[in-house]
């Protein structure tokens, strides 16, 4: 662990590391995108956006359809000018209302997350939530999957005054387990997870199985070690953490 003490908490991401949330996302944001006459976005296109939250998505689609290309930000430069800013935060909270409505109908565990959660419960090794999907969304998510019974914490985007990257979310997390931060390990599937742990002081792990776009270099984010699939935390665990 390069000198790490003995992990004693593990942390995780939700979106694209616990849980594989995307048909849900994907199918509230074609939804507002139909309702107001766009075309609906493929699901393996959106994927890499989605740890940029609905925003992210939404202006990938709607820069997509206007110029013919893809686009990062949100609201695009183009529909500002076209004086449309309003028209689309109303589609934006449409996409957000139609999530909320149906926050856990697809969303499922990926593959060996249950059997992670369930090694970390025999070797009574608290684990708990840190995401920067807000509580209207993370409360009822986590509930219907059970998480939220189950985990030692669950710290939502709007739980501390700052979001990932920023480390706040990170340390009111391990504050909430009893936890040194050095003795935290936090997986995610983004490069702010990772900046995120780093500057809270705690190991990083980075889900290469997650929502991750094909540009992204994982590598050099400079995690402590980079998960293939969910199960490989627990090899991990064994040969760095030393739980």
């Amino acid at each position: 662990m390069n000198g790490r003490s003995e992990v004693t908490a593990v942390l995780f991401d939700l979106d694209g590391t616990l849980l594989d949330t995307a048909p849900d996302l994907v199918f509230a944001l074609n939804g507002a995108l139909m309702e107001a006459g766009f075309p609906a976005c493929p699901e393996a296109e959106v994927k890499p956006f989605i740890s940029g939250g609905a925003r992210a998505m939404l202006g990938y689609c709607l820069a997509k359809e206007i110029e013919g290309k893809p686009g990062h930000r949100f609201p695009h430069p183009f529909i500002e000018e076209k004086g449309a800013e309003d028209r689309l935060n109303r589609l934006l909270e449409r996409m957000l209302d139609l999530y909320e409505a149906q926050v856990a109908e697809r969303t499922r565990f990926f593959e060996g997350v249950e059997r992670i959660l369930d090694e970390l419960d025999a070797r009574s090794l608290p684990w708990g939530i840190v995401t920067n999907k807000i509580s209207r969304f993370t409360n009822p998510l986590t509930k219907a999957l059970k998480l939220w019974q189950r985990s030692g914490c669950i710290v939502s985007g709007d739980t501390t005054t700052e979001k990932k990257p920023h480390p706040l979310p990170l340390l009111e997390a391990r504050r909430r387990l009893g936890r040194a931060a050095e003795r935290c390990v936090y997986i995610g599937d983004a490069a702010r997870d990772v900046e995120a742990g780093r500057r809270a002081g705690m190991a990083t792990l980075a889900a290469l199985y997650g929502y991750i776009a094909a540009d992204d270099e994982p590598s050099g984010w400079g995690a402590d070690g980079l998960l293939t699939g969910p199960l490989d935390l627990l090899v991990w665990l064994d040969s760095e953490g030393h739980p």
